[in-house]
Order: structure tokens, then sequence, then C-alpha cells
């Protein structure tokens, strides 16, 4: 097990400047939330605000005035969860470590030093897996600390639960273990680390999308729960502390299902040299 942790470590430290830039992103996106709420006057200043804007631009944050109306300033802080900039700053940091640490290592033919050592294929992708568990730990604890921080600094009006981040970092985490747990299938697959980044793009935009539209155009309700980012909801986990049980066991079952699917075809597979 040694080894393994020996090898999860020199993975993150690869990379260490670009993933550090992501999470100091994430968590730099989160800090300005607080003094951009209290700048607008707070939930009851956003409230009217949204009420202007059409149902498309609405979905985007997946929130509504009457929403912002009860849930207060919790309600508008959770927006900048779900926005899109934060969305792709995550997918980014979990795919990004996925496509490098797999098939961009399959890419270079460095993945060739660690089997040269007496040690399986198993155990050489277990140390992906076990990173991506960091990245995806990472993310979950650098928004919630960006967003305290901001706190600190804006401190707008209104009630806010300081607990309820930790249930809100769950959420982020379970969403990032997810998409790169599933991106790690295809990274196992590609032959290029390019390819692996390609595959993981679309099937998020494809899972934004529908998403999106099933949240405007009542004929896509029912592909709706086709998409990752249904079961992500970090607006009840910041307005009422919980995370539903239902939707962390699909995440944390579609991250798992593209982790052993990854096992299976890196195991099988030829290997460039």
């Amino acid at each position: 097990m040694s080894a393994v942790a020996r090898m999860t470590g020199r993975l993150l430290h690869r990379g260490i400047a670009g993933l550090l830039s992501l999470l100091l992103a994430v968590a730099l996106f989160e800090l300005v939330q607080p003094p951009v709420a209290d700048s607008l006057g707070g939930p009851e200043g956003l409230e009217p605000l949204l009420r202007t804007l059409p149902k498309g631009l609405l979905a985007i944050t997946r929130t509504q005035p009457e929403f912002i109306a009860i849930s207060g300033l919790a309600g508008y802080l959770s927006v900048s969860f779900t926005h899109p900039i934060y969305l792709v700053l995550v997918s980014a940091t979990a795919v990004g470590f996925a496509c490098r640490s797999l098939a961009g290592e399959m890419e270079r033919g460095t993945i060739q030093i660690a089997l040269a050592r007496p040690i399986s294929r198993p155990r050489v992708y277990l140390a992906r897996v076990l990173g991506l568990a960091v990245v995806a730990l990472a993310l979950g604890i650098v928004g919630p600390v960006g967003l305290l921080l901001g706190m600190a600094v804006g401190r707008p009006e209104g009630d806010f639960t300081y607990a309820n981040l930790v249930p809100t970092g769950v959420t982020t985490l379970l969403l990032a273990w997810a998409i790169g747990g599933l991106t790690l299938l295809g990274s196992a697959a590609a032959t290029t680390s390019g390819r692996a980044v390609g595959w993981a793009i679309a099937g998020l935009i494809a899972s934004y999308f529908i998403d999106y539209f099933a949240r405007i155009w009542a004929f896509l309700e029912p592909i709706e729960p086709l998409s990752v980012f249904n079961y992500y909801d970090p607006a009840t986990a910041l307005v009422s502390g919980t995370v539903r049980l239902a939707d962390a066991l699909v995440l944390v079952a579609l991250g798992a299902i593209g982790v052993l699917g990854g096992l299976v075809v890196f195991a099988r597979r030829d290997l460039p040299t």
C-alpha cells in the first residue's frame, strides 16, 4: 500500500501548479459572493432583480425568486454553487486530473515506468483512484472555505448557518467524484489525453443541457434523471443543512461505476510502448 501512496503523491505533485490554480479559482469565486450580496442589498435587493429575468436565465442559476424570498441570504449564496463558472471549474479540475493521470501517462509512455516495477496494473490504477478522491475532497473544502472568508469580508445582512457549509461541501465532493470516476473510464479507454478530455467535455455538455432544458421544457422532464447535475443540490444543503440520501447514493454509484469500468478496461487493454 505504501507504493500506491507514493504513486498517488507523485501524480498529484506532477500537476500541482494547475491543480492549485483551479482550487484557488474555486475559492476566489466563492469569496466574492458575500461582498456582491451585500452590494446588491442582500436577498431583498436580489429578489426583485430575479423577477425581471426570463425563465431561461433563471434556469441557468437553478433558482427562483420565491426560493430567495423564503431562504434569504443562504438561498442567494447557494446560487454560486450552481453557477456555470463554478461548475466549469469543478468539472475542469476533476476531468483534468483523471485524463492527465491515466490517458496522459499512457500517451507519453510514462506509465510503463510504474509497470516496470513489481506492481500490478490494478495497484497502478488504484493510485489514480486515490488521487481522484483527494482532488474531490479538496474541491469539497475550498468552495465552502472561500465562502466562509467572503462572509468575514463582506458581512452581508441576513441569517446564515455556518454549519451548513459542511453538507454543501459534501455535494461538491460527490459531484466531483461522479464526474472524475466516469472520466477515468474514458481515460482508461482513450489512446490520447485529448480524446479523453473530448469525451468528458461532450458528456458534461450533454448532461448540463439535459438538466437545463428539462427545467424550461416539460417535454424533456422524463430524461432529466439522465443528467449527473440532476443529483447535485447545494441549495438544499446550504439552506437546510441536508443532503438527500438518494442523490448522494446516485453520485457515489456513478463514480464507482466509472472507476470499476475503468479498472476492467485498463487491466485488459494493450498499452502503448
